[in-house]
């Protein structure tokens, strides 16, 4: 199993221009703080008049699509579009990765882009001081080691099973409930 640069697996993404289309009065848009870099899911998309699309809205997103953001690569803010937000606008703030599922399948690409050694690759490759970042060649030259497709889906269903308690947990301490930890050091502390 020879590494493959990740450029060589994924699809070429369209770009944009938002109410161009004059049936098209609003949009959802996706930026960078619309990621939750924790949870590494949107949580904050917002509709946008077409009149009042930013200069960064460009990139055409598609259902399965990974976000991986090009601004601060030591921060990993990385997303998987879901489907509610399918034809939706991105910021070109995003390297936006659109497998060839032929070649690498996306839950196991997502999966890669939060490696210690993937994000640790970029933030070595960033530039500027104040505002590091790193370009969309950069991130498609990384390379992923690619097992046999039917591999990576069980390897991506093994690292979504593992995560599954993770947003359980995040989404009950966003409801405002305290999280496991809290339970468990009032369940061990004395009466």
């Amino acid at each position: 199993m020879r590494p493959v640069t990740i450029g060589d697996c994924t699809l070429p993404v369209s770009t944009c221009v938002p109410g161009r289309d004059a049936s098209q009065s609003h949009f959802n848009y996706i930026d960078i703080s619309a990621v939750d870099r924790n949870l590494k899911a949107i949580t904050n998309a917002r509709c946008l008049a077409s009149a009042d699309a930013p200069s960064r809205v460009r990139l055409a997103l598609a259902s399965g699509d990974i976000l991986v953001s090009t601004v601060r690569p030591n921060l990993n803010t990385v997303a998987v579009v879901p489907p509610r937000y399918d034809g939706s606008v991105g910021s070109t703030g995003f390297c936006v990765l659109r497998c060839d599922e032929r070649k690498l399948h996306n839950r196991y690409l997502f999966h890669w882009t939060q490696t210690p050694k993937f994000f640790a690759n970029l933030t070595r490759q960033a530039t500027g001081a104040g505002y590091p970042a790193v370009s969309d060649a950069t991130i498609k030259a990384e390379q992923v080691p690619p097992p046999p497709i039917s591999e990576q889906r069980r390897i991506a269903e093994i690292l979504d099973d593992a995560d599954a308690p993770i947003e359980l947990s995040e989404s009950y301490r966003e409801s405002g409930n305290p999280g496991p930890e809290y339970l468990q050091r009032e369940l061990r502390r004395p009466v």
